[in-house]
Protein backbone atom coordinates (compact mmCIF):
# COMPACT_ATOMS: atom_id res chain seq x y z
CA UNK A 1 0.00 0.00 0.00
CA UNK A 2 1.18 3.58 -0.62
CA UNK A 3 2.80 5.44 2.26
CA UNK A 4 0.82 8.01 4.25
CA UNK A 5 1.96 11.44 5.39
CA UNK A 6 1.00 11.92 9.05
CA UNK A 7 1.25 15.02 11.22
CA UNK A 8 1.20 14.27 14.95
CA UNK A 9 -0.43 17.14 16.84
CA UNK A 10 0.52 16.96 20.56
CA UNK A 11 0.92 19.08 23.68
CA UNK A 12 4.60 18.36 24.34
CA UNK A 13 7.30 16.45 22.49
CA UNK A 14 9.33 14.47 23.29
CA UNK A 15 7.72 13.61 26.63
CA UNK A 16 9.15 10.69 28.60
CA UNK A 17 5.83 9.70 30.17
CA UNK A 18 4.14 9.56 26.75
CA UNK A 19 6.23 6.76 25.27
CA UNK A 20 3.16 5.50 23.38
CA UNK A 21 3.37 8.50 21.02
CA UNK A 22 6.99 7.76 20.12
CA UNK A 23 6.18 4.03 19.87
CA UNK A 24 3.54 4.79 17.23
CA UNK A 25 5.82 7.14 15.32
CA UNK A 26 8.79 4.76 15.20
CA UNK A 27 6.64 1.85 14.00
CA UNK A 28 5.01 4.02 11.34
CA UNK A 29 8.43 5.22 10.20
CA UNK A 30 9.72 1.64 10.17
CA UNK A 31 6.91 0.75 7.77
CA UNK A 32 7.88 3.54 5.39
CA UNK A 33 5.30 6.19 6.28
CA UNK A 34 6.22 9.88 6.47
CA UNK A 35 5.74 11.45 9.90
CA UNK A 36 6.21 14.94 11.33
CA UNK A 37 5.31 16.40 14.73
CA UNK A 38 3.56 19.66 15.59
CA UNK A 39 3.88 20.30 19.34
CA UNK A 40 2.70 23.18 21.47
CA UNK A 41 5.92 23.10 23.48
CA UNK A 42 9.17 21.30 24.23
CA UNK A 43 9.04 19.83 27.75
CA UNK A 44 12.81 20.25 28.06
CA UNK A 45 13.33 16.94 29.86
CA UNK A 46 16.90 15.77 30.44
CA UNK A 47 16.09 12.10 29.70
CA UNK A 48 14.56 10.97 26.39
CA UNK A 49 13.76 7.60 24.87
CA UNK A 50 16.47 5.87 22.82
CA UNK A 51 14.33 5.67 19.67
CA UNK A 52 14.36 9.44 19.22
CA UNK A 53 18.01 9.39 18.17
CA UNK A 54 17.38 6.70 15.56
CA UNK A 55 14.74 8.42 13.42
CA UNK A 56 14.65 11.44 11.14
CA UNK A 57 11.66 13.34 12.48
CA UNK A 58 10.74 16.96 11.67
CA UNK A 59 9.40 18.65 14.82
CA UNK A 60 7.69 22.05 14.82
CA UNK A 61 6.95 23.96 18.02
CA UNK A 62 4.01 26.36 18.08
CA UNK A 63 5.17 28.65 20.91
CA UNK A 64 2.23 31.03 20.35
CA UNK A 65 2.17 34.35 22.13
CA UNK A 66 -1.03 36.07 23.22
CA UNK A 67 0.45 39.32 21.97
CA UNK A 68 -0.27 37.91 18.52
CA UNK A 69 -4.00 37.66 19.10
CA UNK A 70 -4.87 40.95 17.34
CA UNK A 71 -3.00 39.74 14.26
CA UNK A 72 -5.28 36.70 13.82
CA UNK A 73 -8.33 38.87 13.16
CA UNK A 74 -8.00 38.13 9.47
CA UNK A 75 -10.27 36.88 6.72
CA UNK A 76 -8.79 33.38 7.14
CA UNK A 77 -9.53 33.35 10.87
CA UNK A 78 -13.08 34.55 10.24
CA UNK A 79 -13.53 31.76 7.70
CA UNK A 80 -12.30 29.23 10.28
CA UNK A 81 -14.75 30.47 12.89
CA UNK A 82 -17.68 30.35 10.45
CA UNK A 83 -16.68 26.93 9.15
CA UNK A 84 -16.22 25.39 12.61
CA UNK A 85 -18.96 26.89 14.80
CA UNK A 86 -18.91 23.92 17.20
CA UNK A 87 -15.36 24.63 18.32
CA UNK A 88 -15.64 28.41 18.09
CA UNK A 89 -18.74 28.79 20.24
CA UNK A 90 -18.45 31.22 23.19
CA UNK A 91 -21.05 29.05 24.90
CA UNK A 92 -18.50 26.23 25.18
CA UNK A 93 -15.08 27.89 24.94
CA UNK A 94 -13.77 31.14 26.36
CA UNK A 95 -12.69 33.86 23.94
CA UNK A 96 -9.12 33.26 25.11
CA UNK A 97 -9.42 29.56 24.22
CA UNK A 98 -10.89 30.38 20.81
CA UNK A 99 -8.11 32.87 20.09
CA UNK A 100 -5.46 30.40 21.26
CA UNK A 101 -6.90 27.69 19.00
CA UNK A 102 -6.83 30.03 16.02
CA UNK A 103 -3.19 30.85 16.75
CA UNK A 104 -2.36 27.16 16.95
CA UNK A 105 -4.22 26.52 13.71
CA UNK A 106 -2.19 29.19 11.95
CA UNK A 107 1.07 27.74 13.29
CA UNK A 108 -0.04 24.25 12.27
CA UNK A 109 -0.87 25.37 8.74
CA UNK A 110 2.52 27.10 8.50
CA UNK A 111 4.21 23.86 9.56
CA UNK A 112 2.27 21.86 6.97
CA UNK A 113 3.23 24.34 4.24
CA UNK A 114 6.90 24.24 5.30
CA UNK A 115 7.22 20.45 5.27
CA UNK A 116 8.90 18.59 2.44
CA UNK A 117 6.23 15.91 2.65
CA UNK A 118 2.53 15.89 1.88
CA UNK A 119 0.30 15.51 4.93
CA UNK A 120 -2.63 13.14 4.39
CA UNK A 121 -3.95 13.06 7.96
CA UNK A 122 -3.55 14.97 11.24
CA UNK A 123 -3.27 12.59 14.20
CA UNK A 124 -3.93 14.49 17.44
CA UNK A 125 -3.28 12.96 20.85
CA UNK A 126 -5.41 13.98 23.86
CA UNK A 127 -8.89 15.48 23.36
CA UNK A 128 -8.13 18.78 25.07
CA UNK A 129 -9.69 22.12 24.05
CA UNK A 130 -6.46 23.03 22.21
CA UNK A 131 -7.21 20.25 19.74
CA UNK A 132 -9.58 22.82 18.25
CA UNK A 133 -6.46 24.20 16.57
CA UNK A 134 -5.96 20.84 14.82
CA UNK A 135 -9.61 20.85 13.75
CA UNK A 136 -9.38 24.36 12.32
CA UNK A 137 -6.18 23.48 10.43
CA UNK A 138 -7.67 20.20 9.23
CA UNK A 139 -10.79 21.81 7.83
CA UNK A 140 -8.93 24.75 6.28
CA UNK A 141 -6.41 22.45 4.55
CA UNK A 142 -8.95 19.78 3.62
CA UNK A 143 -7.05 17.12 5.59
CA UNK A 144 -8.87 14.61 7.85
CA UNK A 145 -8.21 14.81 11.57
CA UNK A 146 -8.18 11.98 14.12
CA UNK A 147 -8.02 12.46 17.89
CA UNK A 148 -7.08 9.94 20.57
CA UNK A 149 -8.89 10.51 23.88
CA UNK A 150 -6.56 9.10 26.53
CA UNK A 151 -7.23 9.76 30.22
CA UNK A 152 -6.67 12.97 32.18
CA UNK A 153 -8.36 15.20 29.59
CA UNK A 154 -11.62 13.25 29.71
CA UNK A 155 -11.62 12.01 33.32
CA UNK A 156 -10.19 14.88 35.41
CA UNK A 157 -12.86 17.44 36.31
CA UNK A 158 -14.52 16.68 32.98
CA UNK A 159 -16.26 19.36 30.95
CA UNK A 160 -18.45 17.12 28.80
CA UNK A 161 -19.57 19.98 26.56
CA UNK A 162 -15.97 20.69 25.53
CA UNK A 163 -15.10 17.00 25.20
CA UNK A 164 -18.13 16.36 23.02
CA UNK A 165 -17.43 19.34 20.75
CA UNK A 166 -13.81 18.31 20.21
CA UNK A 167 -14.78 14.70 19.51
CA UNK A 168 -17.55 15.75 17.13
CA UNK A 169 -15.22 18.19 15.38
CA UNK A 170 -12.80 15.50 14.19
CA UNK A 171 -13.36 12.81 11.59
CA UNK A 172 -12.69 9.86 13.91
CA UNK A 173 -12.01 9.26 17.60
CA UNK A 174 -9.52 6.68 18.86
CA UNK A 175 -9.47 5.43 22.47
CA UNK A 176 -7.06 3.04 24.22
CA UNK A 177 -9.75 0.84 25.77
CA UNK A 178 -13.37 -0.24 25.66
CA UNK A 179 -13.75 1.47 29.03
CA UNK A 180 -12.91 4.80 27.38
CA UNK A 181 -15.32 4.18 24.54
CA UNK A 182 -18.22 3.45 26.87
CA UNK A 183 -17.32 6.47 29.00
CA UNK A 184 -17.39 8.81 25.98
CA UNK A 185 -20.66 7.30 24.76
CA UNK A 186 -22.44 7.25 28.12
CA UNK A 187 -21.00 10.24 29.97
CA UNK A 188 -20.04 12.69 27.21
CA UNK A 189 -22.69 11.61 24.67
CA UNK A 190 -20.13 11.34 21.87
CA UNK A 191 -21.85 9.87 18.82
CA UNK A 192 -19.28 9.83 16.03
CA UNK A 193 -17.02 6.90 15.12
CA UNK A 194 -14.87 5.58 17.99
CA UNK A 195 -12.21 2.88 17.49
CA UNK A 196 -10.46 1.05 20.34
CA UNK A 197 -6.71 0.90 19.69
CA UNK A 198 -4.59 0.23 22.80
CA UNK A 199 -1.64 2.52 23.48
CA UNK A 200 1.21 0.09 23.78
CA UNK A 201 4.87 -0.71 23.38
CA UNK A 202 7.40 -2.58 21.30
CA UNK A 203 7.56 -5.86 23.17
CA UNK A 204 10.98 -6.76 21.76
CA UNK A 205 12.41 -3.72 23.56
CA UNK A 206 11.61 -5.39 26.89
CA UNK A 207 13.19 -8.82 26.66
CA UNK A 208 13.48 -10.62 30.02
CA UNK A 209 17.03 -11.21 31.22
CA UNK A 210 18.78 -12.23 34.41
CA UNK A 211 17.44 -13.16 37.80
CA UNK A 212 15.33 -10.78 39.88
CA UNK A 213 16.51 -9.40 43.20
CA UNK A 214 14.68 -11.16 46.04
CA UNK A 215 11.88 -9.04 47.55
CA UNK A 216 12.56 -6.14 45.14
CA UNK A 217 9.37 -4.25 44.23
CA UNK A 218 9.13 -1.66 41.46
CA UNK A 219 6.69 1.09 40.48
CA UNK A 220 7.16 3.22 37.36
CA UNK A 221 4.68 6.10 37.32
CA UNK A 222 4.36 9.84 37.67
CA UNK A 223 4.11 10.84 41.31
CA UNK A 224 0.47 11.84 41.20
CA UNK A 225 -2.60 10.72 43.13
CA UNK A 226 -4.11 8.39 40.52
CA UNK A 227 -1.04 6.11 40.54
CA UNK A 228 -1.69 5.08 44.14
CA UNK A 229 1.89 5.27 45.50
CA UNK A 230 0.51 6.00 48.98
CA UNK A 231 -1.10 2.57 49.15
CA UNK A 232 2.01 0.81 47.89
CA UNK A 233 4.03 2.48 50.66
CA UNK A 234 1.48 1.34 53.24
CA UNK A 235 1.64 -2.21 51.86
CA UNK A 236 5.44 -2.14 52.05
CA UNK A 237 5.15 -0.98 55.66
CA UNK A 238 2.94 -3.97 56.45
CA UNK A 239 5.34 -6.38 54.75
CA UNK A 240 8.34 -4.95 56.58
CA UNK A 241 6.47 -5.32 59.87
CA UNK A 242 5.94 -8.99 58.98
CA UNK A 243 9.68 -9.50 58.52
CA UNK A 244 10.08 -9.11 54.75
CA UNK A 245 13.28 -7.31 53.72
CA UNK A 246 11.46 -5.40 50.98
CA UNK A 247 13.38 -3.05 48.70
CA UNK A 248 10.92 -0.75 46.92
CA UNK A 249 12.10 1.26 43.90
CA UNK A 250 9.98 4.11 42.53
CA UNK A 251 10.77 5.59 39.11
CA UNK A 252 9.13 8.86 38.12
CA UNK A 253 8.66 12.53 38.92
CA UNK A 254 5.67 14.48 40.10
CA UNK A 255 4.20 17.03 42.46
CA UNK A 256 3.65 14.47 45.23
CA UNK A 257 7.34 13.59 45.60
CA UNK A 258 7.91 15.59 48.83
CA UNK A 259 4.74 14.22 50.43
CA UNK A 260 5.54 10.63 49.45
CA UNK A 261 9.08 10.85 50.78
CA UNK A 262 7.74 12.28 54.03
CA UNK A 263 5.10 9.54 54.19
CA UNK A 264 7.76 6.84 53.78
CA UNK A 265 9.63 8.47 56.67
CA UNK A 266 6.47 8.65 58.80
CA UNK A 267 5.88 4.95 58.16
CA UNK A 268 9.45 4.18 59.20
CA UNK A 269 10.38 2.58 55.88
CA UNK A 270 12.66 5.20 54.29
CA UNK A 271 15.56 2.73 54.31
CA UNK A 272 13.43 0.33 52.24
CA UNK A 273 12.36 2.89 49.60
CA UNK A 274 14.40 4.45 46.79
CA UNK A 275 13.02 7.32 44.69
CA UNK A 276 14.90 7.09 41.38
CA UNK A 277 13.48 10.08 39.45
CA UNK A 278 13.41 9.75 35.63
CA UNK A 279 15.75 7.11 34.24
CA UNK A 280 17.16 6.13 30.86
CA UNK A 281 15.64 3.33 28.80
CA UNK A 282 18.57 1.08 29.68
CA UNK A 283 18.10 1.67 33.39
CA UNK A 284 14.35 1.10 33.06
CA UNK A 285 14.91 -2.27 31.39
CA UNK A 286 17.40 -3.23 34.10
CA UNK A 287 14.99 -2.20 36.85
CA UNK A 288 12.15 -4.21 35.28
CA UNK A 289 14.34 -7.29 35.01
CA UNK A 290 15.69 -6.95 38.55
CA UNK A 291 12.25 -6.49 40.12
CA UNK A 292 10.62 -9.52 41.70
CA UNK A 293 7.24 -7.78 41.28
CA UNK A 294 5.85 -4.73 39.53
CA UNK A 295 3.28 -2.86 41.64
CA UNK A 296 0.87 -0.24 40.27
CA UNK A 297 -2.03 0.35 42.71
CA UNK A 298 -4.04 2.77 40.53
CA UNK A 299 -7.02 4.66 41.96
CA UNK A 300 -9.60 7.16 40.79
CA UNK A 301 -8.39 10.51 42.12
CA UNK A 302 -10.66 12.94 43.95
CA UNK A 303 -10.95 15.07 40.81
CA UNK A 304 -11.97 12.03 38.73
CA UNK A 305 -8.58 11.54 37.07
CA UNK A 306 -7.61 7.93 36.42
CA UNK A 307 -5.52 5.77 34.15
CA UNK A 308 -7.09 3.85 31.31
CA UNK A 309 -4.71 0.97 30.52
CA UNK A 310 -1.17 2.02 31.56
CA UNK A 311 1.54 1.27 29.01
CA UNK A 312 4.02 0.63 31.80
CA UNK A 313 2.05 -2.47 32.84
CA UNK A 314 2.53 -3.81 29.32
CA UNK A 315 6.24 -3.06 29.51
CA UNK A 316 6.51 -4.92 32.81
CA UNK A 317 4.54 -7.89 31.45
CA UNK A 318 6.73 -7.94 28.33
CA UNK A 319 9.75 -8.12 30.65
CA UNK A 320 8.23 -11.17 32.38
CA UNK A 321 7.84 -9.25 35.62
CA UNK A 322 4.70 -10.30 37.48
CA UNK A 323 2.29 -7.41 38.03
CA UNK A 324 0.05 -6.49 40.94
CA UNK A 325 -2.44 -3.74 40.13
CA UNK A 326 -6.03 -2.73 40.79
CA UNK A 327 -9.41 -3.30 39.17
CA UNK A 328 -9.69 0.37 38.10
CA UNK A 329 -10.98 1.49 34.69
CA UNK A 330 -9.53 -0.58 31.81
CA UNK A 331 -6.83 -2.47 33.71
CA UNK A 332 -9.03 -5.62 33.78
CA UNK A 333 -9.05 -5.45 29.95
CA UNK A 334 -5.29 -6.05 30.14
CA UNK A 335 -4.87 -8.25 33.21
CA UNK A 336 -7.05 -11.23 34.07
CA UNK A 337 -6.79 -11.67 37.83
CA UNK A 338 -4.93 -14.85 38.75
CA UNK A 339 -3.93 -15.57 35.15
CA UNK A 340 -1.44 -12.98 33.91
CA UNK A 341 -1.33 -10.75 36.99
CA UNK A 342 -3.10 -10.08 40.28
CA UNK A 343 -5.75 -7.39 40.72
CA UNK A 344 -7.05 -6.01 44.00
CA UNK A 345 -9.68 -3.37 44.81
CA UNK A 346 -8.32 0.20 44.75
CA UNK A 347 -7.22 1.68 48.09
CA UNK A 348 -7.40 -1.73 49.80
CA UNK A 349 -3.99 -1.91 51.47
CA UNK A 350 -4.69 -5.23 53.17
CA UNK A 351 -5.46 -6.99 49.89
CA UNK A 352 -2.59 -5.23 48.12
CA UNK A 353 -0.11 -6.41 50.74
CA UNK A 354 -1.60 -9.92 50.65
CA UNK A 355 -1.27 -10.09 46.85
CA UNK A 356 2.37 -9.00 46.99
CA UNK A 357 3.06 -11.46 49.80
CA UNK A 358 1.36 -14.26 47.87
CA UNK A 359 3.65 -13.82 44.86
CA UNK A 360 6.80 -13.32 46.93
CA UNK A 361 6.05 -16.53 48.82
CA UNK A 362 5.07 -18.63 45.79
CA UNK A 363 7.77 -18.50 43.06
CA UNK A 364 5.95 -21.18 41.07
CA UNK A 365 2.79 -19.10 40.79
CA UNK A 366 4.88 -16.00 40.13
CA UNK A 367 6.68 -17.78 37.28
CA UNK A 368 3.39 -18.89 35.71
CA UNK A 369 2.01 -15.35 35.86
CA UNK A 370 5.23 -13.95 34.39
CA UNK A 371 5.04 -16.32 31.43
CA UNK A 372 1.36 -15.71 30.77
CA UNK A 373 1.79 -11.95 31.17
CA UNK A 374 4.42 -11.81 28.45
CA UNK A 375 2.26 -14.03 26.25
CA UNK A 376 -0.73 -11.70 26.72
CA UNK A 377 1.23 -8.64 25.65
CA UNK A 378 2.82 -10.40 22.67
CA UNK A 379 -0.44 -11.83 21.38
CA UNK A 380 -2.84 -8.97 22.08
CA UNK A 381 -1.02 -5.72 22.82
CA UNK A 382 2.04 -5.59 20.59
CA UNK A 383 2.65 -2.31 18.77
CA UNK A 384 2.41 -4.02 15.37
CA UNK A 385 -1.29 -4.85 15.86
CA UNK A 386 -2.09 -1.36 17.14
CA UNK A 387 -0.43 0.23 14.12
CA UNK A 388 -2.32 -2.09 11.77
CA UNK A 389 -5.56 -0.85 13.33
CA UNK A 390 -4.45 2.80 13.36
CA UNK A 391 -3.51 2.70 9.67
CA UNK A 392 -6.92 1.18 8.90
CA UNK A 393 -8.55 4.19 10.59
CA UNK A 394 -6.33 6.64 8.68
CA UNK A 395 -7.12 5.00 5.34
CA UNK A 396 -10.85 4.96 6.09
CA UNK A 397 -10.81 8.75 6.44
CA UNK A 398 -8.36 9.80 3.71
Amino acid sequence: MPSIGILYYVNSFPKLSESFVLNEITELKRRGHEVAVFAQNDPGEDVVHDELADIDLPVYYAQPSYTELPSILTTTAAQMVRRDPGISSPRAFSLKQIGHSLLLARRCLEAIADLDLEIDVINAHFATPTRAGAIHASNHAGIPCIVTAHAYEIFRNPDFEKIRRICHGVDHVVVPSEYNRQYLRNEAAVTNDISVIPATTKTEKFEPSGEPVEDRLLTVARLVEKKGHKYALEAVSQLVAQGYDVEYHIIGQGKLEPQLKQYASDLGISSHVAFLDHVSDETLRNELNEAALFVLPCVIAENGDRDAMPVVLKEAMASETACVSTSVSAIPELITDGEDGLLVPPRDVEQLAAAIQRLLDDPTLRGEIETRGRQTVHETFDIAQSIDDLLAVFRSEI
